[in-house]
């Protein structure tokens, strides 16, 4: 019995490990992560698997990883929320809203698209901090991956 159930977990972790290597490079996997990092913390709750799934396909990028990316930076969305709203707010010089995290989350989990037509300005407003503020950032991240990267990783000519 502990044969079988052994085997069982074995070829599970075999099978699971496969599929978050698919065969990547480093350059590749470092962007399904920054990818999916940068589209995790989107203020606008409920998008983020789609866009990573369009994303991963579109650029055949790691979807199980960006996935497992997209769950564990979840906490992450949810305390830059308020902040790229007061970003965006700032930066188009409109008055500051008051709404907190919680009022915010309530209102996705009663009606999406209520909450999408209720709250628009607002989300337009942490898009628009989010669109200036993480972007740049992974954009820097990004080009220092990738020149470390190119420095680092091991070359393919003998």
């Amino acid at each position: 019995m502990k044969t079988i159930s052994n085997w069982n977990f074995h070829a599970l972790k075999s099978k699971t490990v496969a599929l978050f290597k698919q065969g990547l490079t480093p350059k590749e996997l470092t962007q399904s992560i920054l990818v999916s990092a940068l589209f995790s913390i989107i203020p606008i709750l409920g998008v983020s698997t789609f866009l990573l799934t369009v994303l991963s396909l579109k650029r055949k990028l790691n979807l199980p990883i960006m996935i497992a990316i997209s769950y564990l930076a979840w906490p992450l969305q949810i305390l830059m929320i308020i902040p790229f709203i007061n970003i965006g707010e700032f930066i188009f010089s409109v008055p500051q809203s008051h709404h907190s995290v919680e009022e915010i989350i309530a209102s996705f989990q009663n009606s999406f698209f209520g909450t999408l037509s209720q709250l628009s300005f607002e989300l337009l407003c942490g898009f628009g901090g989010w669109l200036l503020t993480a972007v740049p950032f992974f954009i820097v991240i990004y080009l220092v991956s990738n020149f470390l990267i190119s420095k680092f990783s091991p070359s393919k000519t003998p």
